[in-house]
């Protein structure tokens, strides 16, 4: 399910992570741990995701 964002700058990252509570990501070379709730469910470790403004959800 694709929500419309009203986010100006579409920021794209990698899972690198799923730890309980938290998700390691990899965001423009970087790497940032956010709440799981944060990741759209089914998300699996190594997949592509983009912010919606919501949620990180993987590519289509």
């Amino acid at each position: 399910m694709q929500e419309k964002s009203s986010c100006k700058i579409r920021r794209s990252g990698l899972v690198r992570e799923l730890d309980g509570p938290s998700a390691v990501l990899e965001i423009e070379g970087r790497t940032v741990r956010v709440p799981a709730g944060k990741i759209a469910a089914g998300t699996a470790a190594g997949t592509p995701v983009q912010w919606n403004g919501t949620l990180w959800i993987p590519f289509k």
